[in-house]
């Protein structure tokens, strides 16, 4: 039972969620040193178009395996009340689905290696295809662990098969495999988590076949397969056109500098979304107003994600230095106009779970559909034109998804433009005023990103006190969190005031 917390937010997340929230956070922090800590060795190892391929590879391996979302293990999650036999049913359609789509890889393996003239993708599709199906035996514990809300068990089975992924790709890297790096990692990674999913819910008989209620699973999990199909699909084809038009090595550029944009969303925004579906569906419930909850969350993110990715910008050539290294400094133009577009991304993060938990399945799906679906039109269009242009085409495609989110969320949560104004208001004065000082920075230097490290320093530095003193100034509500964190109430100055009911 979840104890809902007596606060001057008017108890809008309960307590049970906060608690959630933290395992999914320690999960994601996990996951992101070692994702950080693989990235900086893997690209000191392997090349760019080495990488290039293996990203190919793995792109379409994700594209495929997605479908079998259309079974998704997400519906015991969601379902009110889940019976064996819908536990069962969603096993069967998972692993088959699964198994039928390894099949068709294996089969077509060799001309997806001939499209792309390189050789190697035969054999990498193949242990693809073998992690993909082992890896289809965990979803249904999965599902079953995160709806119990049982995080900590789930952070343990992810930076388990996170540790075994990366030092599988590591140690073959080192080893001379080349592209086949990842494939092994991937299938090492896929073993550990069928593992330890199963101890965690040793329930042979949910392997018992069983297709009662299909139609059920098959009604939820078709929108659901279909936007994750189209989420799969937007971030992969980009640098899937790249790698039949460009050579290989562009590929693993656009890679890099994706991989490094998307640091900020993994440490900060990860784990809110991890726990977003399940905390969203819990009010629904329980028959809770979901406004508040939806706005505060919005208020966390944009105050906390803004002010990041903007300073990654600024930092970019610092950053690349460490986390890539010198032989990588042509990704840090891409990396700039990533960050500064990856500004507009925050309406975008909450849309789909909390859709879906409010039952409206088809028009998540909608939503992921006209927006994400130009989007992908846009950014491959982009991609026959280069690298820039692939990146300025966020500029289009994320201001254009966060406004097709929006007006589909307001279809079920009555918020108004003026509400959400006030919230996105406050974030943006937080977000200047931290930013303040390391854009001068950046300017005394001629707007060249290669800072020494004094001036990244000052940059960091002066960037954590606007901040701070942002959320004084305008009372931000994640200061409340802060008070819960700390027991201790957080004085502010209240010099600017919005109009919100996230007060």
């Amino acid at each position: 039972m979840l104890i809902r917390h007596q606060s001057s937010a008017k108890g809008i997340i309960d307590v049970g969620i906060r608690k959630a929230y933290l395992m999914a956070a320690l999960e994601q922090y996990c996951q992101i040193v070692i994702s950080v800590l693989m990235i900086f060795v893997i690209s000191r190892i392997l090349g760019s178009s080495t990488i290039g391929a293996a990203v190919i590879g793995l792109g379409i391996g994700t594209i495929a395996f997605t479908i079998r979302e259309l079974a998704t293990s997400e519906f015991l999650i969601q379902r009110a009340n889940v019976s064996t036999d819908d536990i069962r049913t969603a096993t069967t359609l998972i692993l088959g689905l699964s198994m039928i789509i390894a099949a068709v890889l294996c089969t077509i393996a060799p001309q997806i290696a001939g499209f792309y003239r390189e050789p190697q993708l035969t054999r990498f599709i193949h242990v693809i295809s073998v992690a993909g199906v082992l890896d289809a035996f965990s979803g249904p514990a999965s599902a079953l662990i995160r709806r119990d809300m049982q995080f900590g068990i789930a952070t343990r089975i992810n930076t388990a098969s996170g540790i075994v992924y990366a030092l599988g790709v590591v140690v073959a890297a080192l080893l001379d495999a080349g592209i086949m790096s990842f494939a092994w990692g991937t299938l090492a990674g896929a073993v550990v988590r069928m593992m330890l999913s199963f101890h965690a819910r040793p329930l042979l008989w949910m392997f018992r076949p069983c297709l009662r209620g299909t139609r059920a699973i098959i009604a939820f999990g078709g929108y659901k397969g279909a936007s994750s199909v189209l989420d799969r699909a937007y971030e992969a084809l980009p640098q899937l056109v790249l790698g039949h038009i460009m050579p290989m090595s562009n590929v693993g550029l656009f890679n890099r500098a994706n991989l490094v944009c998307g640091l900020p969303d993994k440490f900060l925004l990860s784990a809110i979304f991890a726990v977003a579906f399940p905390a969203f569906s819990a009010e629904v419930r329980n028959n809770r107003e979901i406004k508040p909850s939806y706005l505060r969350l919005m208020a966390y993110i944009s105050v906390l994600y803004w002010p990041t990715t903007l300073m990654l910008g600024v930092l970019a050539h610092p950053v690349v230095l460490l986390a890539l290294g010198s032989e990588w400094v042509s990704v840090v133009p891409i990396l700039q106009l990533m960050a500064v577009a990856a500004f507009f991304s925050v309406p975008c993060i909450l849309t789909f779970p909390i859709l879906v938990a409010l039952g409206a399945n088809r028009h998540a799906c909608e939503a992921n559909f006209v927006g994400r679906g130009l989007s992908t039109v846009i950014i491959c269009a982009a991609s026959f034109q280069g690298l820039t242009a692939l990146a300025l085409s966020q500029f289009i495609s994320l201001p254009f998804q966060a406004y097709i989110s929006i007006l589909y969320v307001r279809k079920h949560v009555p918020f108004t433009w003026a509400e959400l104004g006030a919230v996105f208001g406050r974030s943006a004065i937080a977000s200047a005023l931290s930013l303040t000082v390391p854009l001068a920075v950046l300017a005394l230097n001629g707007f060249d990103s290669r800072l020494s490290i004094i001036q990244v320093i000052v940059c960091c530095t002066s960037c954590a006190v606007g901040w701070s003193l942002g959320l004084l100034v305008i009372a931000h509500p994640i200061l409340e969190e802060f008070t819960l964190l700390t027991g201790r109430s957080i004085p502010h100055l209240s010099i600017v005031r919005l109009r919100t009911s996230v007060k």
